[in-house]
């Protein structure tokens, strides 16, 4: 496809993210105009998966799994380096004003930091990478990696504090793991499963949605807002799974959030227009293949 005809499109790819018939085209589209990267990755998920058959699944109706390991070495190293940036980060960082989405949910650290080196070192631990890889169907591309602070002070109108889906892709994983216990007083995850949000699909125009307007078509018995002690990590489809956060409460809240997608999917566009996905720097020539393929070089 002309360069012209793709920079339209992404430039207007809010008309296309919904309903899903359209990004599935999309995609479609794309894994056939790119079919070689396609079956190598498919390939190479495969691999993964079958290397680490004993991890548990996310099911598809629901679009969400909720896992607390008793022993997973990486993410208790790397909540550690979370808690110690913390300790020693400017403490300005959670007083100062933001603004828009930086009013109740900012990250903290610099891209460019040892911290975000050690989030995308998580990211790419084969026991995470298996779970997700099993779930969307192919070896995902990590966009991006955070640990975002939440002050938990109020509600800002149009935010993400109210329910919405995220519009990359037909499937993806975003995967948070939580640095200190998360509790109803602390802002938590709450998504409603895929099988019940998909009531509301046809309805959705996109942005956000209020509590009141879900509930006409929704149980809010579906509404499941997520606690749990640190270490806790959801993987959450939230290209279809309803969901909001960071809503007020008495404690403010540190999660580390990790997407995975399809390397196939709207916002990395294969019709001539290729964007680098923003971690795809960190290869070098000690990166494994795999590695290589999550962080979006090849």
């Amino acid at each position: 496809m002309h360069p012209l005809i793709t920079k339209v499109f992404i430039e207007n790819q809010k008309y296309f993210n919904y309903p899903y018939g359209k990004r599935n085209g999309y995609e479609t589209i794309s894994k056939l105009l790119n079919f070689p990267t396609y079956s190598i990755r498919k390939y190479l998920g495969i691999k993964v998966i079958k290397r680490y058959r004993e991890l548990p699944s996310i099911p598809k109706k629901d679009g969400f799994l909720v896992w607390f390991p008793q022993k997973l070495a990486p993410v208790t190293q790397v909540i550690g380096k979370c808690r110690e940036y913390i300790a020693n980060v400017d403490q300005s960082i959670f007083t100062k004003k933001g603004k828009g989405k930086e009013q109740y949910l900012r990250g903290i650290h610099p891209d460019d930091s040892k911290l975000t080196e050690s989030l995308v070192k998580l990211a790419c631990d084969p026991t995470l990478v298996s779970i997700v890889t099993k779930y969307i169907g192919i070896l995902p591309i990590i966009n991006g990696v955070k640990l975002l602070y939440s002050p938990n002070k109020k509600i800002y109108e149009g935010g993400a504090q109210f329910f919405h889906l995220d519009p990359e892709g037909v499937r993806q994983i975003k995967l948070y793991i939580y640095v200190e216990d998360v509790t109803e007083e602390s802002g938590p995850l709450t998504l409603i499963p895929a099988q019940e949000s998909h009531k509301i699909y046809r309805l959705y125009p996109g942005g956000r949605l209020r509590d009141d307007w879900v509930s006409r078509f929704i149980d809010p018995q579906y509404f499941y807002s997520i606690t749990g002690a640190s270490g806790t990590m959801i993987f959450a489809d939230t290209s279809r799974c309803f969901h909001f956060g960071s809503r007020p409460g008495k404690k403010p809240r540190f999660v580390i959030i990790i997407q995975y997608i399809s390397p196939f999917a709207i916002n990395f566009p294969w019709f001539g227009w290729v964007r680098k996905p923003l971690h795809a720097r960190l290869v070098n020539h000690n990166t494994s293949t795999i590695d290589q393929y999550l962080l979006g070089v090849k």
